[in-house]
């Protein structure tokens, strides 16, 4: 394996999720990858190799790209988070979103969950 080839050995799976849940966040955030590299301290090459899954990411680097992310290093670890949440990954994932919210955006986000389920995007709210 040379250092530009992702890990194909047993448990790169899981560098594979890890490397995709990354670039995931990032993505979704909209930050670029010289952004994060900025608020990070990783060169910017550092971040698009571990997106890449070719260069493994340790813990501290990882809990620096959560911070970031604002999300818990277990959800980029792909630890199981169903004793949260039941065994819907969707339930588990607004559980995590809402730990650090105040009373006030957990039930505006309340509110938000109803008009989506009351809405249909063909008709409009029913």
């Amino acid at each position: 394996m040379t250092d530009s080839e992702p890990d194909r050995r047993p448990g790169s799976d899981d560098a594979e999720g890890l490397a995709a849940r990354l670039r995931d966040a990032r993505e979704y955030l909209n930050l670029s990858q010289q952004f994060v590299a900025d608020q990070t301290g990783l060169p910017r090459s550092a971040i698009s190799d571990i997106e890449r899954g070719v260069r493994r990411v340790d813990s501290l680097e990882l809990k620096r790209l959560a911070a970031l992310y604002r999300m818990a290093p277990s959800y980029f670890l792909g630890e199981d988070d169903s004793e949260v949440a039941g065994s819907d990954p969707t339930s588990a994932a607004l559980a995590r979103a809402t730990r650090e919210m105040g009373e006030p955006e957990k039930q505006q986000l309340l509110k938000f969950a109803e008009f989506l389920r009351n809405f249909d995007p063909d008709k409009g709210p029913r």
